[in-house]
């Protein structure tokens, strides 16, 4: 029921205090603001993260290898640690259950890339045929590498659509095109394009290739994984933290690194990574 006295009471005690008023009404509109801006600076974050989480796939587990800092079995701190295809088949034999997408990972280094006359800048790394679904690339043109490629040490090459727009304007489509990697003619098979810019600047070939080709040897400098999707985050970290760890033990145990020294086998997780900023961000918001 509308009650008109006590009304009138709330006015007249507002107009006899005038600054109470506004200073309270000031208070509660400032401490709206900064909820408001809190909520969307943790929502922000969240969605940030979330965004350069979907660069590459999800359940994303890669290893590297780095520098003992223990002696262990007789062995001196300070040994460079080398990853090889033993290594890599190894572990798909162990853990073969378990992963679904490999692939090894080479950084070629110390060559020259041409096109014609122009000389390019582009990194050049050799791949398996699973790494452009693990990097979550998508094809712009012609083909991915294959199977095929990888065993038959294939001359082929796949680049970055910005490498198509800096280089091939004055052609209607580099498939079929060679390019010049130190020597060595590669055609040119696929356009793949990527979220990032930055990352279309790079020249795929095939591992086997860049192990034969530029005396590469049997040496590998990353190793890729992608675990099975789960339906619940929880178990799929448990998944992507037991892979890792078990990964980890086994590269420790085959190039005789101590249990406890972590920096000689480096293995990253980025659903691990998600939980840990994804638990940062709803602190923030608490």
């Amino acid at each position: 029921m509308f009650d008109l006295e006590r009304w009138q009471e709330i006015f007249d005690t507002i107009r006899k205090n005038k600054l109470r008023t506004f200073l309270t009404g000031v208070s509660v509109a400032s401490g709206i603001f900064i909820l408001v801006i809190l909520l969307g600076f943790g929502q922000g974050m969240q969605n940030g993260i979330s965004y350069e989480f979907e660069q590459d796939a999800t359940t994303i587990v890669e290893v590297w290898p780095g520098v003992t800092s223990k002696e262990y079995k007789g062995l001196n701190p300070g040994r460079s640690i080398q990853l090889r295809n033993d290594n890599y088949e190894t572990a798909n034999s162990l853990f073969g259950e378990e992963i679904e997408y490999k692939s090894p990972l080479i950084f070629v280094r110390n060559v020259s890339v041409n096109y014609g006359k122009e000389a390019l800048v582009y990194g050049v790394r050799g791949i398996s045929y699973d790494y452009t679904f693990i990097d979550n690339a998508r094809l712009h043109e012609g083909r991915f590498l294959n199977y095929q490629d990888i065993i038959s040490t294939g001359k082929v090459a796949l680049i970055g659509k910005k490498i198509k727009d800096d280089v091939f304007q004055d052609v209607e489509s580099p498939l079929g095109e060679f390019i010049n990697i130190s020597g060595v003619l590669f055609k040119i098979v696929g356009v793949f394009d990527e979220r990032e810019e930055r990352e279309e600047e790079r020249i795929y070939i095939p591992v086997t290739t860049a192990q034969k080709v530029f005396n590469g040897g049997d040496r590998i400098s990353n190793i890729s994984y992608t675990l099975p999707k789960v339906e619940n985050f929880d178990q799929a970290v448990a998944q992507a933290v037991t892979f890792k760890e078990n990964l980890r033990s086994y590269l420790q145990q085959a190039h005789t690194v101590a249990p406890d020294d972590t920096s000689a086998i480096q293995v990253w997780s980025a659903l691990e990574e998600a939980k840990r900023y994804f638990s940062l961000i709803g602190n923030i918001k608490f």
